[in-house]
């Protein structure tokens, strides 16, 4: 090793002139596509109300048809309180998801009540069976709640609403 340590540097090295405009055109990049990325979502319809899609009257039948068999279920006392619950909601669900158009599979009550404000039955419904679904039963035996074959009534209204 060289005792001068001095000839061992070297001059700085400047970057050419392309390596620059490259810099310069990437970060324009990026600033474009952050500065698009927020007028898309600042104009997206994430926050708008879905308005509701209507079903055929073979639909609607169908819809009705599970509501039947779920009361036939819960006569036979193949379901009880809770699970004549748990089956309700999961109905009114799935009918939400189809005629507003928006996933409402987990959706709380108080965001299916923002989020389809046009159709009020099926946050009434969902609102009844939230207690029984999740508190079951009481001590006494009886069920929390709007009782089973109330939310039959309420589940049949929403689907004629």
């Amino acid at each position: 090793m060289s005792g001068n340590l001095i000839e061992g540097l070297q001059e700085p090295v400047i970057y050419p002139h392309w390596m620059w405009i490259l810099g310069v055109a990437l970060l324009l990049a990026v600033l474009g596509w952050v500065a698009y990325s927020l007028w898309a979502w600042w104009h997206s319809r994430e926050g708008s109300v879905a308005h509701l899609q209507t079903i055929s009257q073979a639909r609607r039948a169908r819809y009705h048809d599970y509501v039947n068999q779920i009361a036939q279920r819960r006569a036979c006392g193949e379901l009880d309180e809770r699970g004549t619950h748990l089956a309700v909601a999961g109905l009114m669900r799935a009918l939400g998801t189809e005629r507003s158009g928006r996933d409402l599979e987990v959706a709380t009550v108080a965001e299916i009540r923002a989020l389809v404000p046009t159709w009020p039955q099926l946050a009434l419904v969902l609102e009844a069976c939230e207690t029984p679904s999740f508190v079951g039963e009481r001590a006494d035996g009886g069920a929390q709640g709007a009782g089973g074959t109330d939310i039959l009534i309420l589940a049949s209204q929403a689907v004629d609403a």
